[in-house]
């Protein structure tokens, strides 16, 4: 696997820190993830359009990635990373992590899931479309903050592929069936007005259409609920 790393580890930047100036670390960090971001999609790109390419790594750190989302680099870094098939960000601080996912739900379209554990993970949990809350050693607040909670790791998959299945599945159902049995009270009274030459003659009696839904429609969603996994 060819990977992209980003730091701020390098000789060039230690001796410009050495320094002390700030402003003039500020503006040669940003110049230098602006240089490494330009390098870095450009050899993306070039692998991209090989057949046998290699699979591609992008490791960034949190003091790198602080000035990669700036809006003036930020384009750069999501493509960088859409053309990578893993993107590693390490030492990041809270409020970077939810960046990075709101960067990718609004700049990419896609959907995104995160899944943490601690309470450094609540922003980027609640940033994303699907949050999944790990409880364990660090305390409740990422379940607190999530839509679904596992206690594992490794139960991540059955979320996904099982239980996102079936919810699905049965999502579909539930809509369908109440499509046709919506469709099937309207329409009969949109037929009978043509029977009664528009008259304004009602065809269901009001407790009718009290029962409709709690009585004389429920039974096929209750056997559903019964026999299903």
């Amino acid at each position: 696997m060819k990977q992209f790393v980003i730091s701020s580890e390098t000789d060039a930047i230690r001796e410009v820190e050495d320094r002390g100036d700030q402003v003039e670390i500020a503006r040669f960090i940003k110049d230098e993830v602006k240089r490494e971001l330009k390098k870095c999609l450009e050899e993306a790109q070039s692998y991209f359009h090989t057949v046998s390419g290699p699979k591609l790594a992008l490791v960034i750190d949190g003091k790198c990635l602080m000035y990669a989302l700036d809006p003036s680099l930020r384009v750069m870094l999501l493509n960088l990373s859409l053309n990578c098939h893993a993107v590693v960000c390490c030492r990041v601080s809270p409020l970077q992590k939810a960046q990075v996912t709101s960067m990718v739900k609004k700049g990419a379209k896609k959907i995104t899931l995160s899944i943490g554990d601690g309470a450094n993970d609540v922003s980027m949990i609640q940033a994303a479309h699907v949050g999944v809350g790990i409880s364990g050693m660090e305390g409740m607040q990422a379940v607190m903050a999530s839509d679904f909670a596992i206690a594992q790791f490794r139960y991540l998959e059955d979320l996904l592929l099982v239980h996102g299945r079936w919810s699905y599945l049965r999502i579909c159902k539930v809509v369908i069936y109440f499509f046709y049995k919506n469709l099937t009270f309207t329409l009969t009274q949109f037929w009978f007005t043509f029977q009664t030459g528009f008259s304004g003659q009602r065809f269901y009696d009001d407790w009718f259409q009290s029962l409709y839904n709690v009585i004389f429609t429920a039974l096929p969603v209750i056997i559903v609920g019964l026999f299903d996994k």
